[in-house]
Protein backbone atom coordinates (compact mmCIF):
# COMPACT_ATOMS: atom_id res chain seq x y z
CA UNK A 1 0.00 0.00 0.00
CA UNK A 2 1.25 3.31 -0.98
CA UNK A 3 1.18 6.44 1.76
CA UNK A 4 -0.02 9.99 0.72
CA UNK A 5 0.54 12.94 2.81
CA UNK A 6 -1.88 15.65 2.17
CA UNK A 7 -0.39 19.12 3.73
CA UNK A 8 -3.23 21.77 3.10
CA UNK A 9 -4.83 24.13 5.49
CA UNK A 10 -8.57 23.94 4.14
CA UNK A 11 -10.51 21.20 4.57
CA UNK A 12 -13.07 21.34 2.02
CA UNK A 13 -10.16 20.89 -0.11
CA UNK A 14 -7.73 18.06 1.65
CA UNK A 15 -10.83 15.82 2.27
CA UNK A 16 -11.87 14.99 -0.79
CA UNK A 17 -8.54 14.44 -1.92
CA UNK A 18 -7.82 12.15 0.83
CA UNK A 19 -10.99 10.27 0.31
CA UNK A 20 -10.62 9.66 -3.75
CA UNK A 21 -7.13 8.60 -2.61
CA UNK A 22 -8.45 5.87 -0.32
CA UNK A 23 -11.01 4.93 -3.27
CA UNK A 24 -8.31 4.11 -5.65
CA UNK A 25 -6.25 1.99 -2.22
CA UNK A 26 -4.00 4.65 -1.50
CA UNK A 27 -3.61 5.42 2.46
CA UNK A 28 -3.61 9.09 2.81
CA UNK A 29 -3.40 11.42 5.42
CA UNK A 30 -3.82 15.32 6.32
CA UNK A 31 -1.74 18.10 7.87
CA UNK A 32 -3.32 21.54 8.19
CA UNK A 33 -0.54 23.87 8.77
CA UNK A 34 3.22 23.36 8.13
CA UNK A 35 4.10 22.30 11.50
CA UNK A 36 2.18 19.26 11.78
CA UNK A 37 2.85 18.18 8.27
CA UNK A 38 6.56 18.05 9.24
CA UNK A 39 6.12 16.63 12.37
CA UNK A 40 3.99 13.71 10.16
CA UNK A 41 6.43 13.80 7.66
CA UNK A 42 9.23 12.66 10.67
CA UNK A 43 6.79 10.07 11.84
CA UNK A 44 5.57 7.64 9.07
CA UNK A 45 7.44 6.44 5.86
CA UNK A 46 5.54 8.39 3.22
CA UNK A 47 5.76 7.92 -0.58
CA UNK A 48 4.34 11.20 -1.62
CA UNK A 49 3.88 14.50 -0.29
CA UNK A 50 0.97 16.87 -1.94
CA UNK A 51 2.32 20.59 -0.79
CA UNK A 52 0.14 23.39 -0.55
CA UNK A 53 2.26 26.71 -0.87
CA UNK A 54 0.22 28.94 1.28
CA UNK A 55 0.22 27.66 4.54
CA UNK A 56 -0.50 29.31 8.15
CA UNK A 57 3.05 29.33 10.00
CA UNK A 58 5.58 27.86 7.75
CA UNK A 59 5.19 28.75 3.92
CA UNK A 60 4.75 25.46 1.48
CA UNK A 61 8.60 26.34 0.59
CA UNK A 62 9.91 26.09 3.83
CA UNK A 63 8.09 22.84 4.46
CA UNK A 64 9.52 21.50 1.29
CA UNK A 65 13.44 22.86 1.98
CA UNK A 66 12.81 21.48 5.32
CA UNK A 67 11.39 18.03 3.52
CA UNK A 68 14.24 17.94 1.28
CA UNK A 69 17.36 18.17 3.89
CA UNK A 70 15.72 14.96 5.31
CA UNK A 71 14.85 12.92 1.98
CA UNK A 72 15.93 14.30 -0.82
CA UNK A 73 14.06 11.32 -2.65
CA UNK A 74 10.74 11.62 -1.21
CA UNK A 75 8.08 12.36 -4.30
CA UNK A 76 6.73 16.17 -3.60
CA UNK A 77 3.62 17.40 -5.69
CA UNK A 78 2.56 20.99 -5.54
CA UNK A 79 -1.12 21.45 -5.02
CA UNK A 80 -1.46 24.96 -5.07
CA UNK A 81 -4.05 28.03 -6.53
CA UNK A 82 -0.62 29.84 -6.34
CA UNK A 83 0.91 30.17 -9.80
CA UNK A 84 3.52 32.79 -9.88
CA UNK A 85 6.13 31.44 -12.22
CA UNK A 86 9.09 32.60 -10.74
CA UNK A 87 7.79 31.02 -7.86
CA UNK A 88 7.11 27.85 -9.04
CA UNK A 89 10.76 27.85 -10.98
CA UNK A 90 12.35 28.37 -7.48
CA UNK A 91 10.42 25.55 -6.24
CA UNK A 92 11.40 22.98 -8.83
CA UNK A 93 14.67 24.26 -8.02
CA UNK A 94 14.67 22.96 -4.31
CA UNK A 95 13.15 19.90 -5.56
CA UNK A 96 9.45 19.04 -6.74
CA UNK A 97 8.64 16.20 -8.84
CA UNK A 98 5.19 17.81 -10.44
CA UNK A 99 2.92 20.92 -9.81
CA UNK A 100 -0.98 21.08 -10.18
CA UNK A 101 -2.95 23.83 -10.10
CA UNK A 102 -6.01 23.10 -7.60
CA UNK A 103 -8.07 26.76 -8.93
CA UNK A 104 -11.06 26.66 -10.41
CA UNK A 105 -11.59 23.71 -12.94
CA UNK A 106 -9.29 22.04 -11.36
CA UNK A 107 -9.95 18.24 -11.82
CA UNK A 108 -9.89 15.80 -8.99
CA UNK A 109 -9.40 12.81 -11.14
CA UNK A 110 -6.47 14.32 -12.78
CA UNK A 111 -5.06 14.97 -9.62
CA UNK A 112 -4.82 11.44 -8.76
CA UNK A 113 -4.29 9.77 -11.59
CA UNK A 114 -1.07 11.81 -11.29
CA UNK A 115 -0.21 11.09 -8.00
CA UNK A 116 -0.86 7.40 -9.44
CA UNK A 117 1.77 7.80 -12.14
CA UNK A 118 4.16 9.07 -9.85
CA UNK A 119 3.94 6.12 -7.27
CA UNK A 120 4.14 3.52 -10.51
CA UNK A 121 2.78 0.41 -9.93
CA UNK A 122 4.43 -2.15 -6.94
CA UNK A 123 3.91 -5.66 -8.10
CA UNK A 124 5.27 -8.89 -7.10
CA UNK A 125 8.11 -9.28 -9.66
CA UNK A 126 9.51 -5.48 -8.89
CA UNK A 127 9.26 -6.14 -4.78
CA UNK A 128 11.50 -9.41 -5.50
CA UNK A 129 13.93 -7.67 -7.55
CA UNK A 130 14.31 -4.93 -4.76
CA UNK A 131 15.22 -7.53 -2.25
CA UNK A 132 17.16 -9.09 -4.33
CA UNK A 133 19.29 -5.93 -4.87
CA UNK A 134 19.48 -5.45 -0.78
CA UNK A 135 22.20 -7.13 1.06
CA UNK A 136 21.37 -10.40 2.50
CA UNK A 137 22.44 -10.36 6.21
CA UNK A 138 24.74 -13.28 7.39
CA UNK A 139 24.26 -15.15 10.40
Amino acid sequence: MSYVLIIEDEAATAAPVKAALEMDGISADIACDGKEGLSLFREKAYDLILLDLKLPGLTGEEVLSAIRKEDPFITVIVYTNYSNFADIKKLTNIGIDGYINKGPGADLDELVTAIEDKLGPIDENSMDALFKELPQKSS
